[in-house]
């Protein structure tokens, strides 16, 4: 057992066989829980990192759970290869939310990034996706604003299937802008590729900046807070009373 549950690399090895045995086509939904906060300690028989100054704290128990992760999706893949499954088996990884440890000096610092950036929190609290194809039929990174509306739009995008009108998203492509709303209780937060509030109340440099850290006047993010709003609100609605099957397609929460 690590964190949540079963170690990552023993419930792969749990979940091949019936895959393989599994009738094709199919479609399999697998829920890790190995990498999950808090990250209070981490088997000391399988750390192959050396962290120093991290060693035990919440950051370095999180580095040795990625680590473990890592090595268990490789034997997943060795496992799809072996079964006579990784050239006809598409795997999207995906996390729900970011790692819940804030943005440090410690992770700026790993990241290579100058701690008191005002657009730090942006650029670093973000959710991992990958889409692996068979015979590496794409590769490269996708640099788009999203949220998680979008991948399932974008994974069938890539296999070449129409998304269904009850998807809410879109594909996210490059070259294509996009977007992506935070939601709150208030649903006045938000977050864009072009606007980030500075951390805290009292922040010296409080107010609106790029990605990149430059100060923008407040109005400039007028439109897109109302957007906001507006997508958020919409989605909940479509969530709560059920609508997504009503849409017609290509219907997005928003204007």
């Amino acid at each position: 057992m690590i964190g949540w549950g079963l170690a990552d690399e023993a419930f792969f090895a749990r979940m091949l066989p019936e895959l393989a045995a599994a009738p094709k086509p199919f479609f399999a939904f697998l829920v890790t829980l190995s990498l999950h906060h808090p990250y209070d300690e981490f088997p000391p028989a399988l750390r192959r990192l050396q962290l120093g100054a991290l060693e035990g704290t919440s950051l370095g128990n999180y580095l040795h759970g990625i680590h473990h992760l890592d090595a268990a999706l490789a034997e997943l893949f060795a496992g799809l290869e072996a079964a006579g499954l990784a050239d006809s088996t598409a795997v999207a990884i995906y996390g729900d939310h970011d790692a819940r440890l804030g943005v440090t000096p410690e992770i700026a610092a790993l990241a290579g990034e100058p701690a008191g950036s005002p657009s730090l929190r942006l650029r670093l609290e973000r959710v991992p996706g990958f889409l692996v194809l068979p015979k590496g039929q794409v590769t490269g990174e996708v640099d788009a604003v999203g949220s998680h509306v979008d991948l399932a739009p974008t994974w069938l995008h890539y296999l070449g299937v129409p998304a269904p009108p009850a998807f809410v998203g879109r594909p996210l492509v490059p070259a294509r802008a996009g977007r992506g709303w935070l939601p709150s209780p208030t649903a006045r937060r938000w977050a864009t590729s072009a606007c980030s509030r500075s951390p805290g109340r009292t922040s010296p440099r409080r107010g609106l900046f790029t990605a990149e850290g430059a100060r923008i006047e407040r109005e400039a993010c007028t439109g897109l807070v109302e957007r906001a709003r507006r997508a958020l609100a919409v989605s909940r609605a479509i969530a709560d009373h059920d609508l997504a099957r009503a849409l017609p397609s290509g219907t997005e929460p928003g204007p």
